[in-house]
């Protein structure tokens, strides 16, 4: 069975040892108590993240709030800690794009129930992404397409997740680029519309999935019945 992958970003350094403790036997963590370290390993991971859970006193070095760095470029679901039940700073966590807002003293039993709720209603239970007549198995790392294997490589299967973990938003080179390369990467953004060129190629049928927005990028959108 698949574990998912959890990326906790979290101030208190002995916070993140008992959550591992907790944790450890049935997920995956990548944890950071530094923001721009966080970012740096959602960057070079992110299409393998399912869930974030931010603590809201984290902050990048640049002081930018780290809720709406990530959503800005990916929809992956982010539970944020609060250090109490006030309501505005939950009001402006949910306005930036949170899932859920939970007080950082929860229980892990508690935290636990509602990450694995948020999991099951934006992933199912299966370890697989299926949009029409796709299928990415993201514990084989495999591509079916009408129920036929396609081979594709690694950097095509990272952005094929990405673009289906975030239908119908659109993507910049630059969000794209982030989201496959690395936040590091120092080529042209010219290979991203290789990159898709090669993906649309290897999807036959379903090419049309990856629609162009001009001057903007790419946004993955299935033909309206197939999805």
């Amino acid at each position: 069975m698949r574990h998912n992958t959890i990326l906790l970003i979290e101030k208190d350094v002995e916070y993140i040892k008992k959550f591992c403790r907790f944790f450890e036997n049935d997920y995956t963590i990548l944890c950071s108590s530094d923001g721009d370290r966080a970012m740096e390993l959602y960057a070079a991971s992110n299409t393998d993240i399912d869930i974030v859970i931010l603590d809201n006193n984290v902050q990048d070095p640049n002081h930018s709030n780290l809720l709406e760095d990530i959503r800005s470029f990916s929809a992956v679901p982010i539970i944020v800690f609060m250090d109490n039940n006030e309501y505005e700073p939950q009001i402006m966590a949910y306005r930036m794009g949170a899932d859920d807002c939970v007080l950082r003293d929860t229980p892990f039993l508690l935290l636990r129930l509602k990450m694995e709720s948020i999991l099951k209603m934006v992933y199912g239970t299966e370890s697989s992404l299926k949009e029409g007549i796709l299928e990415l198995d993201l514990d084989k790392r495999t591509l079916k397409v009408d129920e036929e294997y396609v081979d594709i490589t690694i950097k095509e299967f990272d952005l094929l997740s990405f673009f289906m973990r975030n239908k119908y938003s659109v993507q910049s080179r630059n969000q794209i680029i982030t989201a496959v390369w690395g936040i590091n990467y120092e080529g042209s953004d010219r290979a991203v519309d290789s990159l898709v060129k090669k993906l649309r190629l290897k999807l036959k049928s379903a090419s049309d999935y990856i629609h162009t927005a001009y001057g903007m990028g790419y946004y993955f959108e299935p033909p309206l019945g197939d999805s």
